[in-house]
C-alpha cells in the first residue's frame, strides 16, 4: 500500500473516531431511552463504513484511471526546418566480377588454340574471283575430343563466299590438326579484306580462338602462296683439340 492509501485511510478513520465520539457525548449528557440511542450508534456505524467503503473506491479508480497529463505529446513538424528524419543505414550491394573466357585458352570441355597458317599467310595477293582454299593447323587444348561433325563456321568480316564446312577427323585433347574452308576472292571488292572463322562442336556452340583470313585482293592481282617456312633442328657438334 503506498502513502496516498495510508493517508486516506487513516484521515477516514480519524473523520469517524470524531463523529462518534461527538454522538457519544451529545447522548451522555442529551439524555433520552435507550432504544434511540442505539439506533443512532448504528446509523452513525453504518454512515462510517459507506464513508469509508466511498473513500476506498475512490482511490482504487485513481489508481486504475490513467492520471491527466501522464502522456507526454511529441511536437509534430509542419513545413519549414522539422525534426530530422532518421536515416537508415543502405547496404552497399557487392559486385561479383563475371569470368570471360579468352578465346583459345584452356578452358572447358571443347576449346581450340592457333598455331599457324598452313596456307594463304596473311597479306597473301589473290585475284578477284579466285577460288583458293584456307588451312589453319589448330590444337585441341580442351578435355573432349573432336568429332568429324565439328565444323568450321564463319563468324564476321569479309565471307568470300565459304560455307561451314566439317573438319572431317577425330581430334583428341592434345592432338594437332589441320583445318580447311574453300574460299572465293570477291570480283567486286579489292584492297585488304578479312574474314573471321571459328570452330563449333556438334550442338552448334562455336569454341576456341577466331581463325582470321586476311588477303588483298585487286583488279590485276595474281594470287601469290608463300609457302609456311619448317625449321629442321640441327644437333651441334663441339670441336675438341686433337690428342698428340
Amino acid at each position: 500500500m503506498d502513502t496516498r492509501t495510508r493517508t486516506i485511510l487513516m484521515w477516514s478513520g480519524v473523520g469517524v473516531l470524531v463523529v462518534v465520539g461527538i454522538i457519544m457525548i451529545s447522548l451522555a449528557f442529551g439524555g433520552g431511552s435507550d432504544e434511540a440511542p442505539e439506533q443512532e450508534l448504528n446509523a452513525i456505524q453504518t454512515h462510517a463504513a459507506e464513508t469509508i467503503a466511498a473513500q476506498v473506491q475512490t482511490l482504487q479508480s485513481g489508481m486504475l484511471s490513467p492520471t491527466p497529463g501522464s502522456f507526454v505529446v511529441l511536437p509534430t513538424a509542419t513545413g519549414g526546418a522539422g525534426l530530422p528524419s532518421p536515416t537508415l543505414p543502405v547496404q552497399t550491394p557487392i559486385l561479383i566480377p563475371t569470368v570471360t573466357t579468352v578465346p583459345g585458352g584452356a578452358s572447358g570441355c571443347d576449346n581450340a588454340a592457333f598455331i599457324s597458317d598452313v596456307t594463304i599467310p596473311d597479306g597473301t595477293v589473290v585475284a578477284p574471283g579466285q577460288t583458293f582454299t584456307k588451312t589453319w593447323r589448330v590444337t585441341n587444348n580442351g578435355t573432349c575430343a573432336w568429332t568429324a561433325t565439328y565444323q568450321v563456321i564463319f563468324l564476321y568480316g569479309e565471307g568470300m563466299s565459304g560455307k561451314a564446312t566439317a573438319i572431317g577427323k577425330t581430334v583428341k585433347p592434345g592432338e594437332s590438326a589441320d583445318i580447311s574452308v574453300a574460299l572465293i576472292a570477291p570480283a567486286a571488292t579489292s584492297g585488304n579484306l578479312t574474314g573471321t572463322w571459328r570452330l563449333s562442336n556438334d550442338k552448334s556452340q562455336p569454341f576456341g580462338t577466331l581463325l582470321t583470313v586476311v588477303i588483298k585482293s585487286g583488279a590485276t592481282g595474281t594470287m601469290t602462296v608463300t609457302p609456311t617456312k619448317t625449321t629442321t633442328p640441327t644437333v651441334g657438334v663441339t670441336p675438341y683439340p686433337a690428342v698428340p
